[in-house]
């Protein structure tokens, strides 16, 4: 969930708020599964969207933990 001005995220809400315990079980289970297949072991950052239909797509790996992210 962000805010942004000219393409750049000014905030951001990570995870969303509102979205059902289900649906962050399964992006919480994916993030992992996608860091133990290639075996990272470092923080960093995986995002995903979620479109209206509560389906999530992943993004990208961040090998760092992005600054505007929740902690």
């Amino acid at each position: 969930c962000s805010v942004q001005r000219r393409h750049q995220k000014v905030i951001e809400i990570a995870p969303a708020i509102g979205l059902p315990a289900d649906l962050l079980a399964a992006i919480h289970a994916d993030a992992v599964k996608i860091a133990q297949a290639v075996n990272y072991r470092a923080a960093g950052t995986v995002e995903f969207l979620v479109d209206q239909e509560g389906r999530h797509y992943f993004i990208e790996v961040n090998p760092r933990v992005q600054v505007e992210h929740t902690i």
